[in-house]
């Protein structure tokens, strides 16, 4: 049997130099190969298995938010990848990726589970071939197989099918579904993953499904931690998870230099660039410093310093420093841009914004938003809280971690990049 805690997973295997240069969204591209930090995120999760491998069942919700950029897929990714490399025919545990829009049909939660439980099943049979545990296996897999085909005969609301925009499985209870489910997944450690997460369902149905899966999953041994924008626990309060486990909510701050410093380290290393220490540790202090430790920007500088470095024949030197910083600060811009027409609203409100911020040490309250937003919802309509949302979800505004209703820019770089827009209110031009 496995030790518990989890141990974090080892890094993923780089991509390919040329590959890892083209990637244009590295959200989207499974496990982050040079992931690093996190540290006090991950002891977060490690926890809570911990928890539920003691037997402890119910109540251990997590959520991890953050602004776009902060890292939330890539800690997923890795969090995923402890619960494969830990599962064992004698200790099966699966992890389950979910689409937020499922958690409104507890069918569909249901049948992701046992879809997901199957395949850990075949590839776990497959480890012990010539065992003695094929048999428990064997039976599992020929148990997942009838439920899905008792899903699939139930028709398109038990497949979690939306009809009409809606499933059909509605007035079916959550506890129900579960509880039917309930003799084969519990042969299961299940870990339920939601990215996302901000775009969770507020409707009756997910209340119940949300009920199951923190609260009482009906005897499956499983935890959820959901994965999503600034705005994530506010949303999953309205669907109904209105007390959390202590210490089990957790915002993805900026990475440490040390941390920053050790990944653009890594990356230099796995692609055999080669140069003095010096020279080295100049570069690699120099970008970290420049990423400000968000994680988008720690990847956006790397792969700017590994353009340059290729170009010089692999070899790190002072004299190519200043080129890779300045084609580094371009890739912040092209991303400060790329946020700021995410934004529902003029590029002078969120200037306005930033500078009010400055002057107020860098939070804002909600009541000085609005006074400041006040032009703008006039002329267009928009609501304040409609504004609100849009500018969290494009990372414009995080809501800040130590005062309610408040909020702040996360990275200083980005206030700068706003103040510095060349753009005045209507009624000052």
């Amino acid at each position: 049997m496995n030790e518990m805690p989890f141990p974090k997973p080892p890094p993923a295997d780089p991509l390919p130099l040329e590959v890892w240069l083209k990637r244009t969204d590295r959200s989207e591209a499974g496990r982050e190969p040079f992931f690093r930090g996190r540290e006090a995120e991950y002891g977060v999760y490690r926890s809570a298995v911990t928890s539920l491998s003691e037997g402890i069942v119910g109540g251990g919700t997590m959520v991890f938010q953050g602004a776009p950029g902060a890292g939330k897929s890539a800690l997923m990714a890795e969090c995923m990848e402890a619960v494969r490399r830990h599962s064992t025919p004698e200790m099966p545990w699966v992890a389950v990726a979910m689409n937020p829009d499922a958690l409104e049909s507890p069918a569909a939660i249901v049948r992701t589970m046992v879809k997901a439980a199957s395949a850990e099943g075949e590839r776990l049979r497959e480890m012990a071939s010539g065992t003695s545990v094929v048999r428990v296996l064997d039976d599992l897999l020929d148990l997942a197989r009838k439920l899905f085909h008792e899903l699939s005969e139930r028709g398109g609301g038990a497949l979690g099918v939306s009809v009409g925009g809606r499933s059909d499985d509605e007035g079916m209870p959550a506890s129900w579904v579960f509880q039917n489910a309930a003799p084969l997944l519990k042969k299961f450690h299940i870990v339920v993953c939601v990215d996302e997460a901000q775009n969770t369902p507020v409707s009756g149905p997910t209340k119940g499904v949300m009920d199951c899966l923190h609260r009482d999953p009906q005897g499956i041994p499983l935890v959820v931690a959901f994965f999503g924008l600034s705005d994530t626990q506010g949303v999953l309060r309205d669907c109904g998870l209105s007390r959390f486990a202590r210490g089990r909510v957790v915002t993805l701050d900026p990475l440490p230099h040390d941390d920053s410093a050790c990944a653009i380290r890594s990356v230099f290393d796995a692609y055999g660039f080669t140069g003095t220490q010096e020279d080295l540790e100049a570069w690699v202090n120099k970008l970290a410093e420049l990423s400000q430790g968000w994680p988008q920007h720690i990847n956006s500088v790397a792969v700017a310093a590994c353009d340059i470095i290729r170009a010089n024949g692999g070899w790190i030197d002072s004299g190519h420093l200043d080129a890779a910083m300045a084609a580094a600060e371009e890739y912040k811009r092209e991303y400060y841009a790329g946020r700021l027409a995410a934004g529902s609203s003029r590029a002078w409100v969120y200037r306005g914004l930033a500078l009010a911020a400055e002057e107020r040490g860098g939070d804002l309250s909600h009541d000085r938003i609005g006074s400041l937003t006040e032009e703008m919802c006039r002329k267009t309509g928009q609501s304040m809280e409609d504004f609100l949302t849009s500018a969290l979800h494009a990372g414009l505004l995080a809501l800040s971690r130590d005062m309610p209703d408040h909020y702040r820019i996360l990275i200083p770089s980005f206030g700068d990049y706003l103040r510095a827009l060349p753009v005045d209110s209507p009624s000052r031009t």
